[in-house]
């Protein structure tokens, strides 16, 4: 069997995206992303390939999840009489945010990369 080399397929990488879960495996998404990939046609993905693309992609979703449930606090902490909660909470909105942009930058992919 024949493995694609290339993590920098942007097709792999939009399968991976579509495809992976956060409650299955790496080896089941790799199987599910393989199929797929098969079906179109193209090469399956190497095991490291998919496991490295899923682990950034589901950094990436936590930090949108952390960025979510911090706006949601900063709005629920505009009812209370307190300033110092609201602070609080646009503290954390902040942090959230800071972080996303770590992550987003870290997995972040150049345009030269994409055949």
């Amino acid at each position: 069997m024949r493995f694609s080399l290339s993590r920098n397929d942007r097709r792999i990488r939009d399968l991976v995206i579509a495809l992976d879960r956060d409650d299955v495996s790496m080896a089941e998404t790799w199987r599910v992303v393989g199929e797929a990939a098969w079906k179109l046609g193209l090469r399956r993905p190497g095991y490291h390939v998919v496991r490295d693309l899923a682990r950034a992609e589901r950094a990436r979703r936590a930090a949108r999840r952390h960025v979510r449930q911090a706006a949601a606090d900063v709005v629920l902490s505009l009812g209370s009489p307190y300033v110092v909660g609201t602070r609080r909470a646009l503290d954390g909105l902040e942090l959230a945010r800071a972080k996303e942009r770590f992550v987003l930058e870290q997995h972040k992919r150049s345009s030269a990369d994409d055949p």
